[in-house]
């Protein structure tokens, strides 16, 4: 029932972005030589093919997710008509240009420009993470988390694949443990400012060993070590909760804590028993 909860939760994250609109608000219009009378004209037109592709203008610049800078420039023999798509924080991610040589032809260039600069906006970039990862059970360690990793981001939607390097030594009772895995995730990025949280799931797998080393004294009063270990490969699957920052310089920092549950039972090598491994991780990454 869990795993269902969560393969809906990634599909809903992955398919919500097809029938979200997107916002823009229009700046004040850039003149050049240019009548202000184009000015209303361009808006007007800018308004309805927006609305044609399924998209909005809006009036209230925070509650949009992408600005729009339209420029008229006097040429030669026409009018330069030049679209800069920005996200909030005024970085332009989507531009074109091209001359109208009577008012007229102001339509089928809008029209082309609602069309494409609605397109998603895709980017590729890899990077390494630290942190830490702690199992809850079956035996509770803590330790350091090393994380390689790679990522698309496709319009809102981030997807990431990564490896999972722990050696967990907090040592509790004399249990030292390690994990070696990878992991695949789906995320929902709710916005595309500076600062955007974002929520997904994800599959993951690996091995996760114990071992625990005790001390006795044998018959003739010798102390001498006893090693007992455990260890299972098991597929899983995990929760997500983080922070995207995108610096100017095209790096990316996130922020992001998991909760991961395998589907397979783990001995315990303190008591004997038997339970599922799960745990948690937080740490930061670092993308270019």
């Amino acid at each position: 029932m869990n795993f269902i909860r969560i393969f809906l939760l990634v599909f809903v994250s992955f398919t919500s972005f097809l029938w979200a609109k997107t916002s823009y608000y229009i700046l004040p219009v850039q003149l050049d030589g240019v009548h202000e009378d184009y000015t209303e004209k361009i808006i007007y037109l800018t308004r309805e093919f927006v609305a044609l592709e399924g998209d909005e203008v809006v009036s209230n610049k925070s509650d949009c997710d992408y600005l729009l800078q339209i420029k008229l420039i006097r040429k030669e023999k026409g009018v330069a008509v030049i679209y800069e798509k920005q996200n909030p924080d005024g970085e332009v991610v989507w531009s074109y240009g091209r001359i109208a040589y009577s008012p007229e032809r102001f339509v089928p260039i809008v029209s082309y420009v609602a069309q494409e600069m609605d397109k998603l906006l895709t980017e590729w970039f890899w990077g390494f993470g630290f942190g830490v990862i702690g199992m809850i059970g079956p035996v509770n360690f803590v330790d350091y988390n090393y994380e390689p990793f790679a990522q698309f981001l496709m319009g809102p939607v981030k997807m990431a694949t990564s490896l999972n390097i722990a050696f967990l030594g907090s040592h509790p009772k004399g249990v030292y443990g390690s994990v070696l895995g990878a992991s695949f995730s789906v995320a929902y990025m709710f916005g595309h400012r500076f600062v955007v949280p974002y929520l997904g799931a994800g599959i993951n797998g690996g091995l996760v060993s114990t071992e625990v080393k005790t001390e006795f004294e044998n018959r003739y009063g010798l102390k001498e070590e006893k090693t007992e270990s455990e260890s299972v490969w098991t597929p899983g699957y995990f929760v997500e909760l983080g922070l995207s920052i995108k610096l100017k310089n095209e790096v990316h920092i996130m922020l992001e804590s998991r909760y991961f549950r395998e589907f397979c039972k783990m001995k315990n090598i303190l008591d004997g028993s038997k339970g599922v491994v799960h745990g948690f991780s937080v740490g930061v990454k670092f993308g270019v």
